[in-house]
């Protein structure tokens, strides 16, 4: 325990100060903490074993960010990008699979048992690189941001069949009809046991610990909720990061959903920094220094193999610029790829050698990210030679937009009332969270956000603290009482207006003042009151 807790210690005085001189460069966090663990590991000659249960304590990173990530996505958002969690993705892992395998197999002359190892690893990407920067730098509501994300979900579900494929390589004795059922009925158990969870009782549980008014129980409750979901999970044979994100899209149901991203959100960054420090503690320099030449080759041929590979599938069903961002962004190879290359070493399906010079790769690739994810438009723009209409549109300052106002919702109500908008010469800005709709209206021209309205900064990219006035163009009840909640607080002097049937089915909690009582409220009426 104590080697334990002075390695903890060591780990954040050499992280703290790493991130405070490469900070002065320019140089990501990130990279700062994975330079931790090599010095850690090599340097300071951290035991391993101290250095194994520091990984496990550095898993929570994952997990907590899976669960904040779940809080962002409702089943119906999760069903909006169908096209990008099971199309994109699920060509993009087989193809990556089949070309990795192939080179494996033909090139490094590999027996096909190991190359289908390697390219069951090299196929998937990074979630905890590729997420936290997307947060941190609310990239993740842009188009390619909510493309990587579907297909960073997808490749998750992905590393259950390819453990199935580990499992019987390396074990000639597994039958395999009994592991595919295993995994069926398991998947059917933890759905429902969530799912019956989340709407009998997680709202309940949630209530009853809020109105006992003490924040630490409220916070406990949550931690309780991620991990346990998380560990339900493991033990029915998934990914603890898997159950972390069905709890949080159970909890993004219920109107506690921003108190609980705020209070993880510093349990996550301070447990990612310690998962990638462990990345870090992967790196053998002595191996590293005597191999570096084969070591970067392996990581570039790997990134532009996989980029080419994402840019060609979704080029076909998006545009150019938003395939070679998506590419860019997830052309990485992910941390799952050590728990495969390991297994595989101790199975003797890869030597020593080979596992540990795949291994130094995927880092350097995990590494070269965080500067690819920094510099996105620039690298995009030199490539296409044009500048990015789209980013323009999506990422519209909010210093700019002033006295203006922000429509949420682009249906047959919400085209009529921007057009009323338009003839008026009234400044307007739309959010829309729904890809067709979405495309739709920058084909038209329109000045659009895509994201979600309910989302506190995706109202602040629209301007909404300069805002004269919020039309919320949607019909759900629900929808709206949640905006409309979210949007006073942040602004409490915006006028707030929607068509409701009956303002008698308002709950007591919304001023009823903020909407239009009229079943047959036109967008014209809508608009006029928005500008008086």
């Amino acid at each position: 325990m104590e080697q334990i807790i002075l390695l903890m210690l060591s780990t954040a005085i050499v992280a703290v100060i790493l991130g405070i001189i490469l900070k002065k460069f320019d140089v990501p966090p990130i990279v700062g903490y994975i330079l931790s663990g090599v010095f850690l590991i090599s340097i300071a000659d951290a035991d391993t074993k101290d250095s194994h249960t520091l990984e496990q304590i550095a898993e929570f990173g994952i997990v907590f960010l899976m669960f904040t990530i779940g809080l962002e996505m409702k089943l119906e958002n999760l069903l909006q990008m169908r096209k990008q969690v099971f199309v994109y993705d699920g060509l993009q892992v087989l193809l990556s699979i089949l070309f990795f395998t192939l080179i494996a197999h033909f090139v490094f002359t590999l027996d096909i048992k190991s190359s289908l190892v390697i390219g069951g690893a090299l196929s998937l990407s990074s979630t905890a690189i590729v997420l936290k920067i997307l947060n941190d730098t609310n990239k993740i509501t842009n188009y390619y941001g909510q493309n990587s994300l579907g297909i960073l979900i997808f490749q998750d579900l992905a590393v259950i069949p390819i453990l199935l494929v580990l499992t019987i390589l390396s074990s000639s004795g597994s039958s395999i009809s009994n592991l595919l059922v295993d995994i069926v009925l398991s998947g059917i158990v933890l759905l429902l046991i969530m799912l019956v969870f989340g709407k009998y009782f997680l709202n309940h549980i949630l209530k009853l610990v809020s109105k006992a008014e003490t924040h630490e129980l409220f916070i406990m409750i949550v931690l309780i909720i991620a991990i346990g979901s998380s560990f339900l999970a493991h033990y029915l044979g998934f990914t603890y990061s898997m159950g972390a994100f069905i709890g949080g899209m159970l909890i993004a149901e219920t109107h506690y959903k921003h108190q609980v991203e705020a209070d993880l959100i510093p349990f996550r960054d301070l447990f990612l920094a310690l998962f990638f420090v462990t990345v870090g503690m992967h790196i053998d320099i002595q191996f590293f220094m005597t191999h570096i030449i084969q070591v970067f080759g392996l990581s570039l041929v790997i990134m532009i193999i996989k980029a080419l590979i994402i840019f060609l599938i979704m080029y076909f069903f998006v545009g150019k610029r938003v395939s070679l961002e998506t590419s860019l962004t997830i052309c990485q190879v992910g941390e799952f790829s050590f728990v495969v290359f390991t297994q595989a070493t101790q199975s003797t399906l890869l030597d020593a050698v080979t596992g540990q010079l795949l291994t130094l790769s995927v880092i350097i690739s995990m590494v070269i990210t965080p500067f690819i994810l920094k510099n996105i438009s620039k690298i995009t723009n030199k490539i296409l030679q044009k500048k990015d209409v789209h980013s323009q549109i999506l990422n519209t300052s909010k210093k700019v937009l002033k006295n203006h106002v922000i429509v949420c919702g682009y249906g047959s109500f919400g085209k009529q009332i921007l057009l009323n908008l338009k003839n008026a010469n009234i400044e307007h800005i739309a959010i829309i969270d729904n890809y067709e709709f979405f495309e739709n209206a920058l084909s038209h021209g329109e000045k659009v956000l895509f994201g979600n309205p309910t989302q506190k900064h995706i109202l602040e990219e629209a301007g909404i603290k300069n805002a004269k006035a919020v039309i919320i163009a949607l019909h759900d009840i629900q929808s709206i009482t949640l905006l409309s909640h979210t949007i006073k607080e942040i602004n409490t002097q915006v006028k707030i207006l929607a068509k409701v049937t009956k303002k008698s089915v308002l709950p007591d909690t919304i001023d009823s003042e903020d909407f239009v009582d009229i079943y047959d409220c036109t967008a014209e009426m809508l608009v006029e009151r928005s500008i008086n």
